[in-house]
């Protein structure tokens, strides 16, 4: 053949013969396939990868939507806690000025009842008062068993006596309705009469502290504040001398001591009067404590001791 060149290939299976112009031919047709292929699956893989793109896409648009409907909630939800706030800022500014209004409402009402319970009563005429004078020792001793005498712990002086004063942490002009006798952390605080514990805690609004109230009998209570320690509790039982607490320094109180009152049905009397009274000098709480009917309180102890002891 003109312009052509014969190619023999031997192999074990035998021989073949080829012109350069048909090996051509074919390689050409392989390679043309090749790139067919090629082409075809580059053309696939890219519309593969387009479409992962896309799905990307669209998951990330919605994940952004989804973000901005978070932050929107979010900005929305702490615009109302603010609001919030402000409104519960507003109610504790208006319930701390009521609170106030309303403790000194009760200070001037408690100091009014103090400056009136400050009059003596006018039924006792000099007859009545020598009067108590001729009652014996049995009797004296079971007056002073039942009502409140001699110093509740042992006694070191006053560092703040009954009446008005400047509250040594407050720093306003009070009323002081009992004494503050001087004590050690952890004195022992004995009962100065007998009676019942009406109270026992701690008590918040008063400043005292840990409060004890022992009700004793006849219309006075005792009243015992700042203490470390409360020994009893309500309702019990308490014997004149009896331990029933130990001194502190709780509540608004700038120093250990003991805060002591006296109170005769709902008036604050000077407790200094009682801590003096004691047998030897019986009759001088007749002439210090004015405002108990003693004549008429003395006549009701002996008629109920006369019934106990029939």
């Amino acid at each position: 053949m003109k312009n052509s060149m014969l190619v023999t290939i031997t192999t074990l299976q035998g021989s073949k013969q080829y012109t350069i112009t048909e090996l051509i031919k074919k390689f050409i047709i392989i390679f043309i396939t090749f790139l067919i292929v090629i082409f075809i699956s580059t053309f696939l893989f890219i519309k593969y990868l387009n479409n992962v793109i896309d799905e990307k896409n669209t998951q990330l648009l919605k994940s952004k939507k989804d973000i901005t409907y978070i932050i929107n909630q979010k900005s929305n939800l702490q615009t109302k806690l603010n609001i919030l706030r402000q409104n519960i800022s507003s109610l504790e500014e208006t319930i701390s000025q009521k609170e106030q209004l309303i403790n000194e409402v009760n200070d001037k009402l408690e100091d009014i009842q103090r400056i009136i319970q400050f009059e003596p009563p006018t039924n006792i005429t000099l007859p009545q008062k020598i009067d108590l004078t001729k009652i014996d020792v049995v009797d004296k001793k079971f007056v002073l068993q039942n009502i409140p005498n001699g110093s509740p712990i042992e006694f070191k002086g006053i560092s703040s006596p009954f009446g008005w004063r400047i509250h040594p942490i407050l720093h306003k002009k009070e009323f002081h309705p009992g004494i503050d006798l001087k004590a050690k952390l952890n004195t022992p605080v004995k009962a100065t009469a007998d009676g019942l514990v009406e109270y026992a805690g701690y008590h918040k609004r008063s400043g005292y502290g840990n409060l004890l109230i022992i009700d004793n009998n006849f219309g006075f209570k005792t009243l015992f504040g700042h203490l470390n320690k409360i020994v009893v509790k309500n309702g019990d039982f308490v014997k004149k001398g009896q331990i029933v607490a130990y001194t502190g320094n709780t509540g608004l109180s700038n120093g250990p001591h003991l805060h002591y009152e006296i109170r005769y049905i709902g008036m604050v009397l000077n407790p200094y009067n009682f801590i003096k009274w004691n047998l030897k000098d019986y009759n001088l709480i007749f002439e210090k404590e004015k405002k108990v009917n003693w004549q008429s309180l003395i006549q009701g102890i002996q008629s109920q001791k006369q019934l106990l002891s029939k």
